[in-house]
């Protein structure tokens, strides 16, 4: 694959009715598939939203191939690269967009240092919150809809992107200041730029948001009502149909459309996430945090969090107990406040 001159990357840059040219990867270079692991930031319900910038140095630690159970949307600021998505790939220069939902294959190869990058990461019950007769849905369609390359990879418009690259640097000033009101203006700027960017898709007739994946968002919305109310409890999925209002092939089908992960593996981080937000508003022991949560089998739990969050939550915790000023009689009170009232009493 070409990779294209410092020139022929400025004419491509400035003309936003560029459209990046993909191409399949051939069987030689589908190896990364193999090797991509459940990339691991530490979300949770009271901080849905995580936020990286950084550097990539010629001779640093280069990008490994990844998914994860969350939504994605990230900016290159400098330098370039080959970014491999499923079984597609295309050449990204500085100002190009990647969207990438939850179970998303992908990876990127530097080939111009150094590599300055912006990514926020945010779980989908962000845009989920909005309610499913308002805009949320469509927004979280942009970043699950079965779509090629084209789709998880955009070259805005020069105004388009600076007004992104503005609200980008916002979010990484945001996240890192640690000031009052953080999550909220963290909300606000990643809904900002959503709303700005889908509008300009919109202008340019390039509206993935409107494409119909068969999602039947109210029956979702239950089924995800139920799993928040009942995620303590064991949970089968004729229950969970049944609370929906749909048979259990149906409800598969539809959650799978909708999130792009099976139910169950979406209770699963549901709960490990549940699990770390526990951990970092109380002293909860690990026993305690796991049972609370809804595992039953405390080697299950540590087994699922650490693939989810890339450390035992023993070590997880130990990080933030420092940090925290709650008590252990604090772990009760705190599930009541995350919303869940039955499993106060922890089980033992």
């Amino acid at each position: 694959m070409r990779v294209c001159s410092e020139s022929d990357a400025l004419k491509m840059a400035l003309n936003p009715l560029a459209l990046i040219a993909s191409h399949p990867t051939g069987l030689a270079e589908l190896y990364w598939l193999v090797d991509a692991a459940e990339s691991r930031q530490p979300l949770n319900d009271l901080r849905p939203i995580w936020v990286r910038s950084g550097i990539h140095q010629l001779g640093s630690t280069k990008p490994h191939p990844e998914r994860h159970p969350y939504c994605e949307f990230g900016i290159i600021l400098e330098g370039q690269a080959i970014s491999f998505i499923k079984g597609e790939k295309a050449e990204r220069l500085p100002g190009d967009l990647l969207l990438a939902g939850p179970g998303v294959p992908h990876w990127a190869i530097i080939t111009k240092y150094p590599t300055r990058f912006i990514t926020v990461y945010f779980l989908p019950s962000v845009l989920i919150e909005l309610g499913p007769e308002n805009d949320g849905p469509r927004l979280l369609h942009r970043f699950i809809a079965r779509q090629p390359l084209r789709g998880h990879m955009v070259r805005p418009s020069p105004e388009l992107r600076d007004k992104l690259v503005g609200l980008f640097e916002a979010m990484v000033r945001e996240f890192e200041g640690q000031r009052f009101g953080r999550e909220i203006k963290l909300r606000i700027l990643l809904m900002e730029q959503l709303v700005e960017f889908l509008r300009w898709e919109q202008q340019e007739g390039r509206d993935f948001a409107t494409v119909d994946l068969a999602v039947d968002w109210k029956v979702i919305d239950a089924a995800l009502e139920y799993l928040r109310n009942h995620y303590t409890e064991p949970i089968y999925a004729q229950n969970l149909a049944r609370a929906a209002g749909v048979s259990e092939s149906r409800l598969k089908v539809l959650f799978k459309n909708a999130f792009g992960i099976p139910w169950c593996k979406y209770l699963q981080s549901y709960r490990v996430h549940r699990a770390a937000a526990l951990f970092s508003e109380s002293r909860c022991s690990v026993s305690e945090a796991a049972f609370a949560v809804g595992f039953e089998s405390l080697s299950h739990f540590n087994a699922v969090f650490r693939s989810l969050m890339g450390r035992t939550p023993s070590d997880f915790a130990n990080q933030l107990r420092l940090k925290t000023p709650f008590g252990l009689e604090d772990c009760r009170n705190r599930q009541i406040e995350l919303g869940d009232t039955k499993s106060a009493k922890f089980k033992r």
